[in-house]
């Protein structure tokens, strides 16, 4: 999973540099005045798209989670949560708990090793976005960030970017 996420890894650590936003966030970092999501110690986001809900307690294969507010996605099932509030997913021994924002376009490696997009629909009548800033390779130069819109056409998915040009990365649709 580690290496799939690596774009997203990639775009994380550029926005680190240039913002000093850290890649690992409190699931507050979005909403501070929520006091639910401020008293969780046991999650966190990863970036904005990715809550992560560990099992920090032997023997346990479902915990609650809190939910900032919107859509999340369970990456493992697809299934759809809303918040704000508290809800109960799976957590088995072989996977962590992973939520993505609805309307998230991540940047991930795709099976032939190129970049592409992993796109979740956002809720309806709400749009969603992604961030895309390539590994420059050298160090030297300064890639540009790639700005992407998500919006529910006909109850589908669709991605463009902010510019209007062509999306230039092949896009998967999860549901």
């Amino acid at each position: 999973e580690r290496e799939r996420l690596l774009p997203y890894f990639v775009t994380l650590a550029q926005l680190a540099h240039r913002t000093g936003a850290p890649y690992v966030r409190p699931v507050w970092w979005q909403h501070p005045r929520d006091r639910a999501l401020r008293d969780c110690e046991d999650a966190f986001l990863l970036g904005d798209a990715l809550l992560v809900a560990p099992v920090l307690e032997e023997g346990v294969r479902r915990r609650a989670v809190r939910l900032p507010r919107g859509r999340w996605y369970d990456t493992a099932t697809g299934r759809a949560y809303e918040g704000p509030g508290t809800v109960h997913v799976e957590a088995p021994l072989s996977r962590i708990p992973v939520l993505v924002r609805a309307g998230a376009a991540l940047p991930v490696r795709g099976d032939g090793g190129e970049t592409e997009l992993e796109v979740w629909a956002p809720a309806a009548g709400r749009t969603g976005s992604g961030l895309v800033i390539a590994d420059a390779g050298d160090g030297w130069e300064r890639s540009e960030p790639e700005r992407f819109t998500v919006l529910l056409r006909g109850g589908k998915p669709v991605v463009g970017r902010g510019n209007g040009e062509p999306v230039g990365y092949p896009v998967r649709v999860r549901t």
